[in-house]
């Protein structure tokens, strides 16, 4: 995957895990674009096959299944480290030092959420260089392979998403924790 493929991949990738609002739906179509000329066919199909799935969801239940499936599901949210640790001090840790990454790398993450927030993680890696970014994710697969399964087992329009994001994380090198 070239620089400008991967920074389309984890750009479309942040926008598809962020909450469907009226700004989601007015960026939409110009996100069916840009992911309509990523050139990896697999990551493209996946992602649009999402997109595809949501469309013919109302604004109201998609907002209703995002919550659901985001908001109220410790198992299937979208910031990485609960996974490791819940609200335990630990996690306090594991935010700074993602936080301290982020702006060695000249990353400025918003103060509107904390730096494991998926979406947020999947800007920097937009932007960041292959090994930074494969770093991040690499500590932090397994935890995206337990989300990848609660949200198969509940069968979350959200998978197909996942799907593409591994794809794409193999891309930039990060490996499997799990074999299939």
């Amino acid at each position: 995957m070239d620089a400008t493929d991967k920074q389309a991949v984890f750009a479309a990738l942040s926008y598809l895990l962020s909450y469907p609002d009226e700004d989601w739906r007015g960026e939409f179509s110009e996100w069916q674009d840009i992911i309509s000329h990523i050139q990896h066919q697999p990551l493209k199909e996946h992602l649009l096959a999402f997109m595809k799935d949501s469309a013919a969801y109302s604004p109201e239940e998609l907002i209703e299944t995002y919550v659901y499936t985001f908001d109220f599901g410790k198992k299937t949210n979208l910031y990485v480290t609960y996974f490791n640790s819940g609200e335990q001090r630990e996690r306090g840790i594991e935010l700074l030092q993602l936080k301290d990454l982020y702006q060695q790398s000249g990353f400025e993450p918003t103060d509107k959420e904390l730096p494991d927030y998926l979406p947020l993680m999947l800007e920097f890696a937009a932007v960041a260089d292959h090994e930074q970014a494969a770093a991040v994710f690499q500590k932090y697969r397994a935890n995206l392979e337990e989300l990848k399964l609660q949200l198969l087992e509940n069968n979350s329009i959200y998978t197909r998403v996942l799907d593409g994001l591994f794809i794409g994380l193999e891309e930039i090198g990060v490996e499997r924790t799990v074999q299939p």
